[in-house]
């Protein structure tokens, strides 16, 4: 660890009210595991790879986590003070202690980095977090003395019944003197309704002014605990996502209905019609057009592409791509400048040309194929052979007959011609003109002799 302000994030809770095998922490929002939210707010506000504290045997988190974060055990869920005190003595510093739990995945780095300098303006033993949600319920609250000093946090339900509710609420995150929260955490007791050891009620064992920060934006105080809470926090994801790409130039032709994840980059004019979802590291350049009804999921898109009804996945497009609708672009496929694809075309694991037209109906796997080559309408490369894969190539300038049948493994060379309706499975030299079908016979007088069906 350096010489920053060390933080632990909480998250060894059992989420028993999300009803699931998955582990809370490892629920997606905005399509990534909630807990990647803290530990990313922390290293940006920190410049530290945090402590984060979890369950038993949840190797899923840790392999998640890998080299940054450090993963300590919560032997036995007994409570957030207890989560706290299971990191081992070597870990724990005397300096500033970040704590946070990890289920408030809207906490922004500025705001931790607020809470930082404002504990370290003057002499504190805590400074934590507050503010006054939309949804309280189930929030501790802070009871302030009549100086405005923070006197302790009373968990909801051990709050005296007909009492009233103060309003401000803590956060579950806090700063810590760390010389302090270490032997603090040894004087905690378990007597309180839920008989745990409560993080909250070390405010009571420090020695100097508790004092407390208030938060601006209700989103920062939306907890996971459900599957509701996690939608609300899905919206308000969403909100502050799409906010912020209107404000850096994007035009969003329907926001209620554009899904869109934080991780997503769009350059600016670029338009987003309704029905649309943008997932994973997708990134679109300047000037595109997309949707509507388009699903894109980890694509690298440059400047003045156009997509519409269509789904893509896992693929490069150049500037000037143009996809039409219905079509599918499948993972590992790359689609140069100026490629057009028409209606329900199909392109996988494959190497497209610049300027190549994939004509409406023509299916493209696991080939390379050149620059301004013509595919024509209802055109297949057949890949598989019920046990292998192989690829076809197609040089540069090559025009493909409507309805033909490529069966590889096959090259067929620069300038070729492949008549329509044709089945080639064999090799075309480049300039030759390749007809793989059988003459046509006409019948006279067959419809006569035809047998009735009356």
């Amino acid at each position: 660890m350096g010489d920053g302000p060390q933080a632990v994030i909480l998250a060894a809770g059992q989420g028993k009210r999300m009803r699931s095998a998955v582990p809370k922490v490892l629920h997606l929002l905005g399509g990534r595991p909630l807990i990647l939210y803290a530990v990313d707010a922390v290293r940006a506000a920190t410049g530290q790879a945090p402590v984060v504290v979890i369950a038993p045997g949840e190797t899923d988190v840790r392999d998640l986590l890998g080299e940054g974060a450090t993963c300590v055990e919560q032997a036995t869920p007994r409570g957030t003070g207890d989560a706290v005190r299971s990191v081992p003595a070597a870990l724990r510093k005397p300096g500033a202690v970040l704590v946070l739990v990890g289920d408030a995945p809207l906490i922004r780095p500025r705001t931790l980095e607020r809470l930082l300098a404002a504990h370290a303006s003057t002499a504190r033993a805590c400074t934590l977090l507050t503010g006054v949600p939309t949804d309280p319920s189930g929030l501790g609250r802070v009871i302030r003395d009549q100086d405005g000093h923070v006197l302790r946090i009373v968990e909801e339900s051990d709050l005296p019944p007909g009492e009233a509710l103060p309003l401000e609420c803590n956060g579950g995150i806090y700063v810590f003197d760390g010389a302090q929260l270490w032997p603090a955490l040894d004087r905690l007791t378990a007597s309180n309704a839920q008989g745990e050891y409560y993080l909250t009620d070390v405010v009571e064992h420090l020695t100097g002014p508790v004092e407390a920060l208030l938060a601006t934006d209700p989103d920062e105080f939306i907890f996971v605990n459900d599957r509701r809470q996690l939608a609300a926090a899905e919206a308000a994801l969403r909100r502050r996502t799409l906010d912020a790409l209107m404000l850096s130039g994007v035009s969003l032709e329907d926001p209620a209905t554009t899904y869109i994840d934080p991780r997503v980059v769009v350059g600016r004019d670029t338009v987003i019609h309704a029905m649309t979802t943008l997932r994973g590291s997708t990134t679109l350049g300047s000037g595109c057009e997309i949707g509507p009804m388009a699903l894109l999921s980890d694509v690298r898109a440059g400047d003045r592409v156009v997509v519409g009804a269509a789904v893509l996945d896992g693929c490069e497009l150049g500037d000037d791509v143009r996809v039409g609708p219905y079509c599918r672009v499948r993972p590992n496929t790359v689609l140069a400048s100026k490629v057009e694809l028409g209606t329900h075309a199909e392109v996988k694991n494959s190497t497209i040309g610049a300027g190549t037209r994939i004509s409406h109906f023509s299916s493209v796997l696991d080939s390379d194929v050149g620059t301004a080559v013509n595919i024509g309408a209802g055109t297949v490369t057949c890949n598989y052979d019920g046990e292998a894969k192989y690829r076809t190539t197609i040089g540069d300038r090559v025009f493909v007959g409507t309805n033909a049948t490529l069966v590889a493994p096959l090259t067929i060379g620069d300038g070729a011609y492949i008549g329509a309706g044709s089945f080639v499975d064999r090799d075309v030299p480049s300039g030759a003109l390749a007809v793989g079908r059988s003459r046509q016979q006409n019948i006279e007088g067959w419809a006569a002799r035809r047998p009735s069906r009356a």
